[in-house]
């Protein structure tokens, strides 16, 4: 087996299995114009889609590392793309809002699945030294997702309609379902057992301040997501296309220092990467608030970059720094930790929409993004303390290639 290609591999897929498994949050926001007018919908309903979508993916997280553990990694994200095809495909058959609400519901399990399924796998895949690139590169799946559907979606949305945007996504997640089946390991989310590392799979004490940091910064910026789009649109002036297209440049020109500061992070150590996650999470709220300000077009395309970037960093170190915190329990602490990402979710879409109708404007909304994101980066500092004597974290390694038990290749 050539080690550097399946890790690759294992890398690519994940990335691709993460960035699908988040879209349809994205494509009820990107088609949020067009559902308004075709089913008559609030703003926030549709950001309710989206909650319900991400309420879902936080309450299946805590499933889910017990279901990897017992199935395996490979199953686990074939089995999310599984659910994920029968969401797409019932508001196609039964177009109207319960079969939207059926669809978020469904998405947010396959979502959940998806997360930790791929989290276990790029960590048994890679070495303890290459995590925080390795989980950096996944999670570069969702602002992929963003550029793609944010790209075309508000386009093919005004023209064809909402039910064939989500048609034309099932052959896309048939092949991904299909990759992860022939590439991702069938690892179990546990470490190789090492005189430094315990077998007892519980998490450490105080693991639940990961919980609450998570809940706090997504409640914090999910809207540079989701509601990027009518923001640029009906906020900052931009027409529906234009508005699509600068948050599709935004998503993508983030992923530069998203990977940058994860290379920094893994230079550093990983004692280093919670400091750097907190001023991350200082460095979105500041941006946030110039979202708040109105300043124009330009002003808000800068800071939608600075917020995306530094939201995508702070995310994909707080999945390198839990499973610094929890090595014997991957699969675990990644569910505790995504469960409240996405129960915060829940709360932060429709609760954005509905400051956004009741104030007539974009700016108390985005103030208080500011202050939960401002919670966050305290958090992020607050949680230096878990799991420290659990094992060396630049120690020997504890999951990867050379781990046969919980890292059997895919042939």
């Amino acid at each position: 087996m050539r080690r550097t290609g399946g890790e690759r591999a294992v890398v690519a897929v994940s990335t691709v299995a993460v960035g699908l498994g988040t879209a349809p949050a994205f494509l009820f926001g990107f088609l949020g114009p067009v559902l308004q007018t075709d089913l008559g919908l609030s703003r926030t309903r549709i950001g309710l889609l989206v909650g319900l979508m991400f309420g879902l993916t936080g309450i299946g997280c805590l499933m889910a590392g017990r279901v990897t553990e017992r199935i395996g990694a490979r199953t686990t994200v074939v089995a999310s793309a599984v659910l994920l095809l029968v969401a797409l495909v019932v508001p196609v058959v039964a177009p109207g809002y319960p079969a939207l609400v059926v669809c978020a519901l469904v998405s947010g399990i396959a979502y959940a699945l998806a997360n930790v399924g791929t989290n276990v796998s790029v960590t048994a895949a890679l070495p303890v030294a290459r995590h925080a690139v390795g989980l950096a590169v996944k999670t570069a799946g969702v602002p992929a997702a963003v550029a793609v559907t944010s790209f075309i979606v508000p386009g093919l949305g005004a023209a064809y309609g909402w039910r064939p945007v989500l048609l034309w996504s099932i052959p896309v997640v048939v092949a991904v379902g299909i990759a992860a089946a022939l590439v991702l390991p069938d690892a179990h989310g546990r470490a190789a057992q090492t005189p430094a590392i315990t077998t007892d799979s519980r998490l450490p004490a105080g693991f639940w301040r990961f919980t609450l940091a998570a809940a706090l910064l997504i409640c914090g910026s999910q809207a540079i997501y989701s509601w990027a789009v009518p923001f640029l649109h009906e906020g900052a002036g931009a027409s529906l296309p234009v508005a699509g297209v600068l948050t599709a440049v935004a998503s993508l020109v983030a992923l530069v220092p998203m990977i940058g500061a994860a290379r920094l992070a893994d230079r550093l150590g990983a004692t280093r990467r919670l400091p750097l996650a907190a001023a991350l999470c200082a460095t979105l709220a500041v941006a946030e608030i110039v979202l708040a300000t109105g300043w124009g077009l330009a002003a808000a395309a800068v800071a939608l970059v600075i917020a995306t970037g530094a939201q995508l960093g702070a995310v994909s170190l707080m999945h390198a720094s839990v499973v610094a915190a929890a090595p014997h329990a991957v699969g675990r602490g990644s569910g505790a930790a995504m469960a409240g990402f996405y129960l915060g979710a829940l709360v932060a879409a429709p609760l954005f929409g509905l400051l956004v109708d009741v104030t007539g404007g974009y700016p108390v909304a985005w103030v208080t993004g500011t202050v939960l994101t401002a919670a966050s980066a305290a958090c992020f500092l607050w949680c230096r303390g878990v799991g420290r004597g659990v094992a060396d974290p630049e120690g020997p390694v504890t999951t990867g290639p050379s781990s046969p038990p919980t890292a059997r290749p895919a042939r």
